[in-house]
């Protein structure tokens, strides 16, 4: 188990959820296929794996402009993430979770990548800017 980790509230709202993991970042346009939230980018470490339903940890986006749209459409189709939990957030994710009104926070003293693990039951607090390790 791990202490709470405050960071910069960027989109607001409390959800929990299991953790979904990577040091990688990631593009929603592209990325991930938009009709199922798996992702689908050769090579990247959850290739094959589903980001719908999950919180998702990651060091931020990558891609064009279109991520915003995408991640708004992902979530529309009921398989986009339940929060966003970054590492350093850029502004097309930024925008994309705020049109989809999913938690997101970001800039954390240390790298939530390396503390989340995923299957870890987390409640991400959006307004507060707090992340919270609630179950093994």
């Amino acid at each position: 188990m791990w202490s709470p980790l405050q960071g910069v509230p960027l989109s607001g709202g409390k959800v929990s959820g299991s953790a979904l993991v990577t040091d990688q970042r990631l593009s929603f346009n592209l990325g991930v296929d938009e009709r199922s939230g798996v992702v689908i980018e050769p090579g990247h470490p959850l290739q094959g794996q589903t980001i719908a339903g999950k919180v998702l940890v990651y060091p931020g986006g990558k891609g064009s402009t279109a991520s915003s749209f995408s991640l708004l459409q992902l979530v529309a189709l009921g398989c986009g993430p339940l929060a966003l939990v970054l590492v350093e957030a850029d502004a097309i994710t930024v925008a994309g979770a705020v049109l989809s009104a999913i938690p997101l926070v970001h800039a954390f003293p240390s790298d939530p990548t390396a503390i989340i693990r995923t299957g870890d039951l987390i409640l991400v607090d959006g307004d507060a800017g707090i992340v919270e390790h609630i179950q093994d």
